[in-house]
């Protein structure tokens, strides 16, 4: 069974401390192996990753230097771009 998000998860613990240490408290997204970006919060976050990326599923990691940090998922829906003639 696949695991979604396993590969971004595994790629966010391999850099989780340096990006805490300049980040802590912002909130960092991540496809694949690509830093997408790192923002203030969800709002921003949702905004400039739809504006400038495809749309699909992202890691939403906090960036924290506490162990307890939550890890949060965001998938976005298929939508079709319609061309209007």
């Amino acid at each position: 069974m696949k695991k979604p998000l396993m590969k971004e998860y595994r790629y966010f613990l391999s850099i989780e401390r340096e990006l805490a240490q300049e980040h802590n408290g912002k909130l960092v997204a991540i496809k694949g192996k690509e830093v997408l970006g790192i923002f203030d919060d969800y709002r921003q976050a949702a905004n400039a990753l739809y504006a400038e990326h495809e749309y699909g599923t992202v890691l939403m990691q906090p960036l924290s230097q506490d162990p307890e940090a939550l890890t949060v998922v965001i998938s976005t829906p298929g939508i079709v771009p319609v061309s209007y003639r």
